[in-house]
């Protein structure tokens, strides 16, 4: 991992993951720098693993902002402590308030209903209180 200026300042971290992924029995920690809000991590869509699952603690109160891209149509959801959840979505910035601290599991990849497609994807994830 390695940190990197970017979003609105402050340092994020980059995930870079593994040949293959992850698999929803291995999700990918995502962990923020010291210091920032979000991160990013770099995602790869085949045939096999359409969908990929990342996974990060966060604390009560905190909005989640996520958004991701690919090389074609996508798809995410969010599910975290407390029934929060959110999907599916298309990866334009949907927020989620999360009520208790504990773990979030994003599930993020290609859009199952749309053409099938293999490639590359990113994933931002914000996490900050108003007024921050």
């Amino acid at each position: 991992m390695r940190a990197c200026a970017g979003l609105f300042g402050a340092a994020i971290a980059v995930v870079l993951l593994p040949s293959g992924g992850a698999t929803a029995a291995s999700p990918v920690t995502l962990e923020f720098a010291k210091g920032s809000y979000g991160a990013l991590a770099q995602g790869q869509v085949t045939q096999s693993e359409p969908q990929q699952v990342f996974k990060l603690d966060v604390a009560a109160g905190q909005l989640l902002t996520i958004t991701f891209a690919g090389a074609g149509p996508m798809r995410g959801s969010v599910q975290c402590a407390g029934n929060v959840a959110d999907g599916p979505f298309e990866g334009t910035g949907n927020t989620v308030q999360v009520k208790i601290s504990g773990e979030c599991n994003i599930s993020v990849g290609a859009n199952t209903m749309a053409a099938p497609w293999t490639g590359g994807f990113t994933l931002a994830v914000l996490a900050y209180r108003v007024g921050q």
